[in-house]
């Protein structure tokens, strides 16, 4: 998941492609079910208009990734990404970064204080 996360900071797109299987699925719910390769994932990412990050984190006890958003004055949780890995490569994504209420809903979030 820390591979993930920071070749996805670094917006190293090829590297996060590289961590996936060649028919690694994605979801991003309420949005695309599809195969990685089709997707437009990665550009709607570098079009979001306010300044995001992603972290290691915990949802519900759940090991995820969690998408956060800078206000005024910190960064605040915003979505998760859910990452199925076998082996050595991500073989499923699924991504809720249209569903904002999937954080606001949990019971527990937990960020890594350096995040």
């Amino acid at each position: 998941m820390q591979l993930y996360v920071d070749h996805f900071n670094r917006r190293d797109w090829d590297g996060v492609r590289e961590l996936s299987s060649a028919d690694a699925r994605l979801t991003v719910a309420d949005a695309f079910a599809g195969r990685l390769v089709d997707a437009p994932y990665f550009s709607n990412y570098e079009k979001r208009p306010v300044p995001w990050k992603l972290a290691v984190g915990e949802v519900d006890g759940e090991p995820v990734v969690i998408m956060l958003q800078r206000g005024p004055d910190t960064w605040t949780p915003y979505s998760l990404v859910r990452l199925h890995v076998t082996g050595q490569s991500i073989d499923r994504i699924v991504d809720y970064g249209h569903c904002p209420w999937v954080i606001s809903t949990a019971l527990s979030v937990n960020v890594p204080v350096s995040s």
